[in-house]
């Protein structure tokens, strides 16, 4: 999907220590999928849907300054991405890019640890962070008044962390146990064991988190050689979203980052995956009560236009929305499962859409029959006028849910910046509203080959006491 499904994230950080607002549109938000906040598709109508104007700058030093006017409160919110996440990692220094993400604001040479946060809070803010395959991002919402300060704060963090080694010993057990809670989770097992069976030679088979050999072993060296390598001029987005004018938002942003050293990135020497001709499948066992699945088809990346569009259509259809048929069929209708959702998140590199799925595992073999059932149905059945339209509705409602506060529209605009274009997101809509059925049913066959997919499937076993999935 261009955004109604959950991006895989290392984690959202709230680093006051409270915890963080989630959303999302998953029906398996808190069983099959780490919870994540989801920039949604805007609009290219924005005038039309009430939205401000979005002007983009890039600084001499090649930061680029996204501007968005957003909200109706006197807020704004400071998202800084950087495409810096688990994409740009290798085998030996997996968990780097989280690893980060945890120490970014533990101090500078100009702020000690503590001062950082104190300074956030006293402006009544907290700042957050996320990690995922194509990016890392750390965001917080002020008054306008205050945004100065949090663009200094957040700008001082991202140019001169000093990552301290004290800091990353620390961590790094708070990284443990956070890795230990995924291991616990069944539906995070299989979704793990999944991503390393669809890309065995890509960086989005590698766990966010890192493997626990390498947290636990990784040297400061290994993490600050990867912070300079990639946080930057040119490998980060500004955005300032929320009252503050265009001129007023890039000065802000230009004397806080305007300075910073201009650098080269690392070249991309990613190979594309090898198209998938056949079924791939993987059964584990784990002391568990419940069956789980994941199931996934080759898709879209975010330049494969507009079959990137079309599969966020489809994907409502699908496993999304309200009535989606997934859901319908499965859940409601023939009750073979107890929750069920689909997911596509726009990448980089062309990802996967995925159906996950928890059942009584008396019921695997008609649950994973159901679901091919229902993909060749719209492979071979043009959708109704009536269920498009809803589909569409769908979207946009949850689209207008989001994009109301400042927070929910930097969070799209960076997303895709960081991906591709914050014209993806402006100019979304336009495309979106001219899907039809027959596109819909030309992806579905493109793609959605059931005679090509990766299945990992998860079920109680009969020795709880050496069962694994690792």
């Amino acid at each position: 999907m261009v955004f109604r499904a959950l991006p895989r994230l290392a984690g959202l950080r709230d680093y006051s220590g409270r915890p963080a607002l989630l959303r999302t549109t998953c029906a398996l938000t808190a069983i099959l999928f780490v919870a994540a906040s989801c920039p949604r598709p805007a609009a290219a109508a924005s005038e039309s849907l009430q939205l401000g104007p979005v002007q983009s700058t890039t600084l001499p030093n090649g930061v680029q300054v996204i501007v968005a006017q957003a909200g109706s409160a006197d807020l704004e919110t400071v998202d800084v991405w950087v495409g810096a996440g688990t994409r740009r990692e290798t085998a030996d220094n997996n968990g780097a890019a989280h690893f980060i993400e945890h120490l970014l604001f533990k101090g500078t040479p100009t702020r000690k640890p503590g001062e950082i946060d104190a300074a956030i809070e006293d402006l009544g803010g907290s700042l957050n962070a996320a990690t995922s395959y194509d990016w890392a991002h750390f965001f917080v919402t002020v008054g306008a008044s205050d945004t100065p300060t949090a663009v200094n704060i957040i700008a001082d963090a991202l140019q001169h962390a000093e990552l301290r080694q004290e800091d990353m010993d620390q961590e790094r057990g708070v990284i443990l146990n956070e890795m230990a809670r995924q291991y616990s989770d069944p539906a995070q097992q299989v979704i793990q064991a999944y991503n390393a069976l669809e890309f065995p030679n890509h960086p989005y088979g590698r766990p966010l988190l890192g493997s626990e050999d390498n947290i636990t072993n990784m040297k400061r060296q290994t993490v600050l050689d990867f912070y300079h390598a990639y946080y930057v001029p040119s490998n980060v987005t500004v955005i300032l979203s929320g009252s503050l004018p265009n001129d007023k938002a890039v000065e802000l942003a230009n004397k806080a980052f305007g300075a910073w050293s201009s650098k080269p990135l690392p070249s991309d020497k990613i190979l594309p995956q090898t198209p998938q001709t056949t079924i791939v499948t993987k059964s584990v066992n784990a002391p568990v009560g419940h069956g789980y699945l994941t199931i996934g088809f080759h898709a879209p990346s975010v330049k494969e236009v507009p079959d990137a569009y079309i599969m966020d259509v489809l994907l409502t259809l699908l496993g999304q929305g309200g009535n989606n048929r997934l859901e319908e069929d499965l859940l409601r209708k023939n009750k073979i499962v107890e929750a069920i959702s689909s997911n596509y998140l726009t990448q980089r590199d062309p990802g996967t859409l995925t159906i996950s799925a928890m059942y009584d595992p008396i019921n695997q073999d008609r649950v994973i029959d159901a679901i091919l059932a229902q993909i060749t149905k719209l492979q071979n059945e043009p959708v109704s006028d009536s269920e498009l339209a809803s589909a569409k509705h769908a979207l946009l409602s949850s689209y207008l849910f989001d994009v109301q506060t400042s927070s929910g529209r930097a969070n799209a605009l960076g997303f895709y910046n960081t991906s591709d274009s914050y014209h993806y997101d402006t100019d979304y809509m336009s495309h979106f509203e001219s899907v039809t059925a027959a596109q819909i049913q030309a992806i579905a066959k493109k793609y959605l080959n059931t005679n090509a997919y990766t299945l990992v499937t998860l079920t109680p076993s009969q020795d709880p006491v050496t069962a694994s999935i690792r």
